[in-house]
């Protein structure tokens, strides 16, 4: 094999003009215009239209991760719905059941109620042939009216002997409802009244209703239940300026509190 000798100088490359070398790179052009390499990839110059595909491929699993997106936001929202009916219903089932336990319990202390004022009103049906007691069911409970010529003298708040046995009746007829609230009403007419122990009509309803209540005291009736209230002349039974007007609101009046 022949050596090149050290002396002799290297062959040196062809050179290529730049206007050659534009030449070159025009023809290439034209001869594949429908498909410029605009972009390199591992493999070399690719085509536009095959790099616009790519691009374009790579993003299509976005279209499909916000289809799952808009399919879970739909679950949740009528799932959501679901729960807010079920509360609803539930709540409205509760209400319901409590409406018709309290109008059961309403009834059940309605009819308590109306026979423990049967059980009073039959126990005081022998006070009902005296003339000057007057029995009544009202809104609020059962009232025992007792005319003060029964109990009282004229202008007096001390109780006369005729009134102790109706007294006494009433007494143990209030002890049978030991749960009840007594409200006791002095009640006068409208003739002003002034003596030396009474000034009004106000002092003289209130003393009688006090010493009633006193009695009921001293006779078994537990004080917690007892109340005392002088009216006047402010609520009147009768109306009028007759004597029997004045004699009917000369009162006092029990009331049995249901």
């Amino acid at each position: 094999m022949a050596t090149q000798d050290a002396g002799t100088p290297a062959p040196t490359p062809p050179t290529v003009s730049p206007a050659k070398a534009a030449a070159t790179v025009s023809q290439l052009l034209q001869t594949q215009p429908e498909a410029p390499f605009t972009a390199i990839g591992d493999r070399g110059w690719r085509p536009k239209e095959q790099h616009d595909e790519e691009e374009s491929g790579s993003e299509r699993w976005l279209v499909s991760y916000a289809d799952f997106i808009t399919l879970l936001m739909v679950m949740f929202m009528m799932l959501y719905a679901l729960q807010l009916v079920k509360n609803k219903d539930v709540v409205m089932s509760d209400l319901v059941r409590q409406d018709k336990t309290q109008a059961t319990q309403n009834v059940a202390a309605q009819n308590t109620q109306d026979e423990k004022a049967a059980a009073l009103m039959e126990n005081l049906t022998a006070l009902g042939d005296n003339s000057d007691v007057k029995l009544s069911r009202t809104a609020a409970g059962v009232e025992i009216s007792l005319n003060a010529r029964l109990l009282f003298a004229s202008g007096d708040a001390r109780l006369l002997p005729a009134a102790l046995p109706v007294l006494k009746s009433v007494t143990k007829a209030l002890k049978d409802v030991p749960r009840n609230n007594i409200l006791v009403q002095g009640h006068t007419d409208s003739q002003p009244i002034s003596n030396g122990r009474f000034e009004s009509n106000w002092e003289l309803s209130s003393a009688r209703a006090g010493v009633v209540v006193r009695y009921l005291v001293e006779h078994g009736i537990e004080p917690y239940r007892l109340a005392s209230m002088g009216r006047a002349d402010n609520v009147p039974a009768a109306l009028g300026d007759t004597p029997e007007a004045y004699a009917a609101n000369r009162r006092v009046t029990i009331l049995v509190q249901y």
